[in-house]
């Protein structure tokens, strides 16, 4: 889409939940509509409907690429959630990870994938895939991202250090399956992809070497996504970019450079502080706190508009286009659906 589109979003002052997953447990079987591309279309499309979206948001999963990567490298199933790769796996399974990688594999992928193509048959709503960023999906395949991190930020090259040998080996990998899955989804339909970096943070770059040695966080987080940019750019598919983890503003101008339609930050980070470290054509997103939505003592419903009431006075006299988001998905947790709702509900406007 022309970033207009987004653009014009921003300034009709829409307020976009992505709330998939709460309109998903509604229903008495979610997991049956997750392996239903049909289905799991007709709640994508609810839920844009029901909070007045053009965009048809699908359930924000990150696990599912890792599953995808460690399948292929022969990791039985009930090994894949806690792996972790002590070395760098054999030339032959690594082979298996390319542009030739079978998705049949992934029931989930598949659903997305005929859900995105639903959508766009229908052309009511703009089908939105949705990815984990390569380096996120990296330190899912690590116990101990940080240590080899910090060295390779102190110049340690992999000639010289296994574990930093073995970060740029799975970085490697965990990029091409992004490119992979990435690729399905526009190939099935995807107008835009959601891609998540929660990872890409303080928590894994310390400040000091990110101010010192930027060149850290462009190998490891810009660079890579700079790749799948070109990829979406050349099949004509936007960007929305999705951090929720506490950055510096050296971070945050890193990762406007990658030029996402919209850029969406997590609740630790104000908004109106980063504001001029994003380019004034990329719509700033998000951040109400909804991970905590379900509390009435962290967040009551009295409250939620007061908070979308502080970003909008803060935000509107810089004149950045901005969309009042959630910080990430609005997660559905039992014995809670009704109370979120109502908070999502108040954050859109809405009554109930």
């Amino acid at each position: 889409m022309d970033k207009q589109f987004y653009l014009d979003l921003a300034h009709r002052g829409v307020r976009m939940p992505i709330a998939t997953h709460l309109v998903l447990h509604e229903h008495p079987d979610p997991e049956a509509i997750l392996l239903d591309g049909e289905r799991l279309a007709r709640v994508m499309v609810d839920t844009a409907e029901r909070f007045g979206l053009p965009l048809a948001l699908p359930v924000m999963d990150l696990t599912l690429e890792k599953d995808l990567l460690l399948h292929h490298l022969g990791i039985p199933p009930e090994q894949r959630a806690g792996y972790h790769f002590r070395q760098p796996p054999a030339p032959a399974p690594a082979g298996r990870i390319g542009p030739g990688m079978d998705l049949r594999v992934s029931p989930r992928i598949q659903a997305n994938c005929r859900a995105l193509s639903s959508i766009r048959a229908a052309g009511r709503k703009l089908p939105v895939g949705m990815s984990i960023g390569p380096f996120s999906l990296l330190t899912k395949l690590l116990q101990d991202p940080i240590t080899p991190l910090y060295e390779a930020g102190l110049g340690t090259s992999p000639r010289d250090d296994e574990d930093v040998a073995l970060l740029h080996t799975l970085l490697g990998l965990a990029e091409t399956v992004v490119q992979v899955t990435c690729a399905a989804q526009i190939q099935a339909g995807a107008r835009a992809i959601f891609l998540c970096e929660p990872a890409a943070n303080l928590v894994f770059f310390s400040p000091n070497q990110v101010r010192e040695n930027p060149a850290v966080f462009d190998t490891f987080v810009i660079e890579p996504n700079r790749r799948l940019k070109a990829l979406l750019d050349a099949r004509d598919t936007d960007l929305l970019f999705h951090d929720c983890g506490a950055l510096i503003p050296e971070m945050v101008q890193a990762l406007g450079r990658l030029e996402p339609r919209l850029i969406s930050f997590g609740s630790p980070v104000r908004l109106w502080e980063v504001e001029p470290f994003v380019p004034r054509d990329v719509v700033l997103f998000g951040n109400l706190p909804t991970k905590k939505f379900y509390s009435d003592a962290e967040v009551p419903l009295g409250e939620v508009a007061a908070l979308v009431a502080e970003i909008e006075a803060r935000l509107r006299p810089s004149g950045h286009p901005f969309i009042i988001g959630s910080e990430c998905d609005v997660l559905s947790v039992p014995g809670y659906e009704s109370g979120i709702l109502a908070k999502v509900q108040a954050m859109c406007g809405q009554h109930p």
